[in-house]
């Protein structure tokens, strides 16, 4: 073997032990911070207005969501969570295509999960009346308006909404209650692994996945509770409901805890 190839397996043994030394250096270091646990509630509305392509133009969806959740951070660095009581700092009109259709959206900034952000017209006393039903009931309510087969059929034509959770963990669990205002149509929800499959519902039918276990998904309901468990970090709900509103603004309200 000549020098050349000596120095050079060398210099390759070295680096890995190198390697090796630091990754095992950074390992020690990250354990031996100390993580505390605050508990968060995030709350934010998305108001979607349809246009003239949907049978539904011109009415509106909005879609408010309430999410409760467990933020591990290190000790001393962001103990205090950043909480506003004046409103979203920007607003942010986007237009979308769901299903091949245009909607504007409009959402806000706060929709990170980093800061705690609760409604400025909403007082503590109105979140509770509006969503008592909801939150403090349980049960699910099946929509008796037309067959499961029907919900079928409308849901090719409808409108879809993927909603985040919010997590410090790689995979958690979820309950979750979920209800709709319209007592003329149902919805399908569906805890799915991450926000692509809002478009493969529609356009790649073969590829949409959400998770199977009993609790993770409910078809053609007009309130529904369940609870998911081992979802991954980019995991969410998935809302479908039919081109067919009536109202001129539905109400789809949605309650995320992680247990």
């Amino acid at each position: 073997m000549n020098l050349p190839s000596i120095f050079l397996i060398l210099g390759l043994v070295i680096l890995s032990f190198s390697i090796t030394f630091f990754d095992d250096a950074f390992g020690s270091f990250r354990d031996s911070q100390n993580y505390i646990k605050i508990d968060q509630t995030n709350e934010y509305s998305n108001y979607v207005h349809f246009q003239p392509e949907w049978k539904s133009y011109p009415k509106n969806l909005i879609i408010d969501v309430s999410t409760s959740w467990e933020r591990l951070i290190i000790s001393g660095e962001d103990e205090i969570s950043d909480i506003s009581k004046h409103g979203a700092k920007q607003k942010k009109n986007i237009l979308q295509y769901v299903n091949s259709k245009p909607v504007v959206v409009v959402n806000h900034d706060y929709m990170d999960c980093q800061s705690q952000w609760f409604h400025g017209v909403k007082t503590s006393l109105d979140f509770v009346g509006n969503h008592l039903e909801l939150f403090l009931e349980n049960k699910s309510i099946r929509n008796t308006q037309y067959s499961n087969e029907s919900q079928k059929q409308k849901l090719q034509d409808g409108f879809a909404q993927f909603i985040p959770i919010c997590t410090s963990k790689d995979s958690t669990n979820y309950k979750y209650s979920i209800s709709i205002n319209d007592k003329f149509i149902g919805f399908d929800v569906y805890f799915v692994p991450s926000y692509v499959q809002q478009w493969y519902y529609f356009l790649y039918s073969d590829n949409f996945e959400y998770y199977l276990d009993e609790g993770c998904y409910g078809n053609n309901f007009q309130k529904f509770s369940g609870t998911c468990m081992n979802v991954d970090k980019n995991a969410g709900l998935l809302v479908v409901i039919p081109d067919d509103l009536k109202r001129p603004y539905t109400e789809i309200s949605i309650k995320l805890t992680e247990i």
